[in-house]
């Protein structure tokens, strides 16, 4: 999985280096007001990696195992495409706060598990569509000469943590079913984020950072089936679910 960000970084790095071959000009610093703005916006998109990460505890030896309860269970990493609307408050000098909203489209994770007591490798599936609300301080250098454009350039790393809230209605399917199940993972998740990035200073209105984040899941996502239920949860004799996420995104600024 690794192999395609580092091409997906690679492409929009020679993208950029054309654009800055054709639009930038050989005297004089492009935005040379933007280090004392306090504020500012943009976009971006990209792709994000979803990954549950599974906590087994005592209810997971052999032993402890029941009949029909999940004895092995793994989640497929998913590619979904993201974007959104970043917006950036200088607090002193080259430190920033940073928020704004995105969204991650639906796409599918498949969650591999097996019972005991039965064969066969089973699944279940969620379509989860987050919608996020990050909150993060960039430290950034400052600007510098990349090949023979002055001050076009600046690297930056960043900290803090992001709210996703699931906002389908966190069904679960199993197997080939189109039968939707009551929800057994909870709909806020909440993460810790870090990264870093590059800022290439295009021309007089426009910066370009690709940027690449990972973010580590802090709650329980294991929701409680609801009184009644006759279906026993593949999560039921796990002790944590967390999910951690992998994006990689192209930031677009004025």
């Amino acid at each position: 999985m690794q192999h395609l960000y580092w091409r997906q970084i690679i492409a929009s790095c020679l993208l950029i280096g054309l654009s800055l071959t054709g639009s930038a000009q050989m005297t004089g610093v492009n935005q040379p007001d933007h280090d004392t703005e306090k504020f500012w916006a943009g976009l971006y998109f990209g792709v994000i990696s979803n990954n549950y990460q599974y906590t087994r505890g005592t209810g997971f030896l052999p032993s402890s195992v029941a009949t029909n309860q999940t004895s092995t269970i793994q989640s497929e990493p998913t590619l979904f495409l993201h974007g959104g609307i970043p917006v950036s408050f200088r607090i002193y000098k080259n430190l920033i706060f940073r928020t704004g909203t995105s969204i991650i489209l639906n796409s599918d994770i498949n969650n591999n598990y097996t019972k005991k007591g039965t064969s066969g490798v089973q699944v279940f599936k969620t379509s989860p569509i987050f919608f996020q609300v990050p909150f993060a301080l960039k430290y950034e250098s400052d600007r510098y000469d990349v090949l023979q454009y002055k001050e076009a350039m600046r690297h930056y790393i960043f900290a803090g943590t992001t709210m996703n809230y699931d906002f389908s209605n966190g069904s679960v399917y199993y197997g080939a079913s189109s039968t939707p199940n009551p929800a057994i993972i909870k709909a806020l998740n909440l993460t810790y984020d870090i990264g870093l990035g590059l800022t290439f200073v295009i021309n007089d209105f426009v910066r370009i950072s690709p940027e690449i984040k990972f973010s580590y899941g802090l709650n329980n996502l294991i929701k409680p089936l609801p009184l009644g239920a006759t279906s026993v949860s593949p999560l039921a004799n796990l002790d944590m679910l967390k999910t951690n996420f992998i994006s990689f995104s192209l930031h677009i600024e004025n």
